[in-house]
């Protein structure tokens, strides 16, 4: 003969459990959620796990109260845990782990996105500017790309700001 105790799942503390882990504590970091203003992105980190936690924490036990549902007399217990009916009951953890990833994707693409940003700014203070040889530089070039002799510096004249090479034809 089976104890009151045994008679029936909702009597037991696993059956609280489920209701505290699908329920409850889901309801209320949601409140939480919405009612505060402002969260910093480890209080966000920390509720995205804590969802993820929960649903983890609530099939568990809702697989392990539909296992003991069909050991009992109850038939309340198979209405809810053993038919058709419990596929909806699954829905509710699957819907607070989502909801619990898309948080904590939000705060890692946040960081990443910050550390990028970091990084291409770094890049740009690094970046060395191009080595250019100063007399490569001021060589003059003939047409067509290639290079000429420059005038021996003994022959150039200096009239006021422009350089002028002496005629050679006079």
């Amino acid at each position: 003969m089976h104890m009151l105790s045994d008679a029936t799942i909702f009597t037991q503390v696993r059956f609280w459990v489920l209701v505290l882990c699908s329920l409850v504590c889901p309801a209320a970091i949601f409140v939480t959620l919405f009612v505060r203003r402002e969260f910093s992105k480890k209080a966000v980190l920390a509720f995205g796990l804590l969802l993820i936690l929960l649903a983890g924490v609530d099939i568990f036990v809702l697989r392990a109260l539909s296992l003991e549902a069909q050991a009992t007399p109850s038939l309340a217990d198979d209405i809810v845990f053993s038919s058709e009916l419990s596929i909806a009951l699954y829905i509710i953890p699957a819907a607070f782990g989502t909801f619990g990833l898309n948080m904590v994707s939000h705060v890692l693409m946040h960081y990443l996105k910050q550390k990028e940003a970091r990084f291409e700014a770094h890049r740009q203070q690094v970046r060395p500017l191009p080595v250019v040889n100063v007399a490569q530089r001021n060589r003059p070039r003939a047409l067509g790309g290639r290079r000429t002799r420059p005038v021996p510096a003994l022959r150039r004249q200096r009239v006021g700001a422009h350089v002028v090479a002496p005629r050679l034809d006079a």
